[in-house]
């Protein structure tokens, strides 16, 4: 019996180490070129981020260089469990207390920016005359959660498997420009201040791996902090993870819409409940009430800041590799594929959606995290 573990083990890991060798590569030479940029250029503050670099080298990998199907699975693996495990881990950076505080704050702004992305995908794919099918699934992953949304309520509407990939393919495209691009905007454009900076990238860029990327590209840049020592990372994956709570709600009542609108019965036996219930965030919040129970009775203590810290200091890690497999899992080549007409739908999501979080949180000045 033991035998038979340790070789299901042994395969498993042989399966795995390729891609997430080759995650692992991307992420040194992301922090390496960036670290020889910051020496060269006569400036204080570097404006190449390690991560952004580490995207575009995964990128460039995947689409110069005919990958071998052997690293798929280690650089899938790296996307979904060791983000996830980043994510939670990096929940010891706050209190409870403090991500209470974020989380309602965000709930408004959240609920808002949903529904706008919902109602302006609704009208676009009415009016290019896009499957229902795609146009749901688009306005899934770009008001909520990203891919995980589309993978959720794919089963729901009974959509096919290349409309699947097609609405994949248009949440991966605009969500990767918006990481790349938002962290700059919010700070030389927008003029945010560190609080503002973090609800937008949490309600504007549709995945969680992609705003858990913007969030820490914006704190590798400009490093600002709040006077209660939280980042714009740690606001902004807040955010993002008060979105991801939606889709209990959100992607039930997409299903019945859509299956209302072809006389369908609506197939919510076939959602899963682990897909449609981000678990994640859960040990996100448990991290945090373990900071708060640690700071309560070992605040005082000599080790306690070292543990945090180092704990803290494998989740961002964990999500630079899994940065790194972002890039090397998008390949350009699919995005081509799209046509015109789900690309401008997508397009006019992700610029509402940008609008409507810019809007609210400008309007809201002065009134968020007081």
């Amino acid at each position: 019996m033991l035998k038979k573990f340790h070789g299901k083990m042994h395969m498993k890991i042989r399966q795995l180490a390729p891609g997430i060798l080759l995650a692992l590569i991307v992420m040194f030479l992301g922090y390496g070129v960036s670290q020889a940029i910051g020496k060269v250029l006569p400036i204080d503050t570097n404006p190449i981020s390690p991560l952004l670099l580490t995207i575009i080298f995964g990128l460039l990998v995947r689409n110069i260089m005919k990958l071998p199907p052997i690293f798929f699975q280690g650089i899938s693996f790296c996307i979904k469990k060791v983000l996830r495990f980043g994510i939670i881990i990096m929940g010891i950076k706050l209190s409870i207390v403090e991500i209470a505080r974020i989380g309602f704050t965000a709930v408004g702004i959240v609920v808002v920016c949903i529904s706008s992305a919902l109602l302006i995908v609704y009208l676009l794919t009415k009016l290019l005359g896009v499957s229902p099918r795609l146009g749901t699934l688009i306005a899934a992953g770009t008001s909520i959660c990203g891919v995980s949304a589309i993978v959720a309520t794919s089963p729901c509407i009974g959509a096919s498997e290349d409309e699947t990939a097609y609405a994949v393919a248009t949440i991966t495209l605009f969500g990767l420009l918006a990481t790349m691009l938002y962290p700059y905007l919010v700070e030389l454009v927008f003029h945010f201040d560190i609080v503002q900076a973090g609800f937008f990238l949490g309600t504007s860029i549709h995945d969680t791996s992609q705003v858990t990327a913007a969030g820490l590209i914006y704190d590798n840049l400009w490093g600002h902090i709040t006077a209660q020592g939280v980042s714009g990372s740690e606001i902004a994956v807040t955010t993002k993870l008060v979105r991801n709570t939606f889709m209990i709600a959100v992607i039930p009542i997409l299903g019945f819409l859509h299956n209302r609108e072809k006389s369908i019965e609506v197939r919510v036996k076939n959602v899963s409940i682990k897909s449609g219930l981000p678990f994640f965030v859960f040990g996100y919040l448990v991290m945090g009430l373990f900071r708060s129970v640690g700071d309560a009775l070992f605040l005082n203590i000599r080790y306690w800041g070292f543990v945090h810290k180092s704990i803290a200091s494998v989740s961002g890690y964990a999500i630079a590799i899994a940065i790194a497999g972002v890039g090397l899992n998008t390949d350009i080549k699919n995005l081509v594929k799209l046509g015109y007409k789900p690309f401008f739908i997508g397009l006019g999501a992700a610029f509402v959606l940008g609008t409507i979080s810019f809007l609210f949180i400008s309007l809201s000045h002065g009134q968020l995290l007081v």
